[in-house]
């Protein structure tokens, strides 16, 4: 599991990019599970999914209401942070193609739990530097730069400061990151109304 929170710009809807107070983006890597609460103008939107089920939240993890078609787009989301990135080349495990692109390591995978082919380029550390993210017509990129030590103290883990996302070639989010922490404890019930709305 991973947390973190940020600040810069994100497109909701489908829209421009716009400022935003923050984002608070929760993330199960192995249900799979996200909770991704983007707050601008002093209101939080709040979508969630786990596995196949998707809602929308009017407080953090209160009255849901279905929103299953975004279950799926939340999910490629997590493939655009460094550790959900790895996470399909490994499961790929010896499917999974290496090549060299100038001078740079380039993973290329395809989990066969949910099919999204997965290019990841390393950075001269051998950490993930960016990603693209096929997802049938849909294709999601992410670059991650300035990884650091101090946004989780005491801790060995590195997270990237900065973080930037498109979504079919088109910016979505420009985010710098102001808190981090790994393996938190993050829970993403399915309400019952979503179940049974799901399964009518």
């Amino acid at each position: 599991t991973a947390m973190f929170t940020a600040q810069g710009t994100y497109a909701a809807n489908g829209g421009a990019p716009t400022k935003i107070d923050h984002l608070d983006f929760q993330i199960h890597y192995g249900l799979p599970g996200v909770r991704l609460m983007v707050t601008a103008g002093g209101k939080t939107a709040i979508r969630a999914m786990n596995d196949e089920y998707g809602w929308t939240e009017a407080t953090e993890g209160g009255a849901a209401t279905p929103a299953q078609a975004q279950a799926h787009d939340l999910y490629a989301l997590t493939k655009l942070t460094p550790y959900g990135a790895m996470w399909s080349v490994i499961e790929a495990e010896g499917h999974t193609q290496v090549s060299t692109v100038g001078g740079k390591t380039v993973l290329r995978g395809t989990s066969p739990y949910d099919g999204l082919d997965v290019t990841v380029t390393l950075d001269a550390q051998s950490r993930p530097e960016s990603v693209k993210v096929v997802d049938g017509m849909t294709t999601y990129g992410a670059t991650f730069s300035d990884y650091r030590a101090d946004l989780e103290p005491d801790y060995l883990f590195r997270f990237p400061k900065h973080l930037v996302w498109t979504k079919d070639g088109k910016p979505l989010a420009d985010l710098t990151v102001t808190y981090y922490r790994t393996n938190p404890y993050v829970v993403f019930p399915i309400p019952g109304n979503i179940k049974q709305a799901a399964n009518r």
